[in-house]
């Protein structure tokens, strides 16, 4: 059985080489070995954010195909499960840094992505997207 590692090594290879049906189906089954893992050891700083890269990888390559909706969806799913887990997280726990890091990551994420489809959608002038220094 292939690990994650390699998964999603091989699933970066195709997002590289332009392979996006390859590189999808890499990423999805990453995806699916690493939840498993994820419900078996949820406290693992590496298969968290081993798990948490491979949405944002697989969010990634579903904006270079313009399915805006699945990008959004694979940005959004790790988002809320992290907040919810973060609530429900004691903060003296060691996965309590890394489950904050998780969502700074996954902010970013959501900011690059608003910022791309505004810009595109011609809504917003992109001169009020930079900062104004006084």
């Amino acid at each position: 059985m292939e690990t994650w590692h390699y998964l999603i090594r091989k699933a970066n290879q195709a997002f590289k080489c332009g392979d996006w049906l390859e590189a999808e189906q890499r990423y999805l089954t990453a995806i699916a070995r690493i939840n498993a893992l994820y419900t078996e050891d949820s406290n693992n700083e590496q298969i968290l954010m081993a798990w948490l890269a491979s949405y944002h990888n697989l969010s990634e390559l579903y904006g270079k195909l313009g399915k805006t909706d699945a990008q959004l969806s694979h940005i959004m799913q790790p988002y809320h499960q992290l907040k919810n887990r973060l609530i429900t997280q004691s903060d003296d726990e060691s996965i309590y840094a890394a489950i904050l890091h998780g969502l700074t990551l996954s902010c970013k994420e959501l900011y690059l992505y608003q910022q791309s489809h505004l810009q595109h959608s011609g809504v917003i002038d992109r001169k009020y997207l930079t900062q104004t220094v006084h």
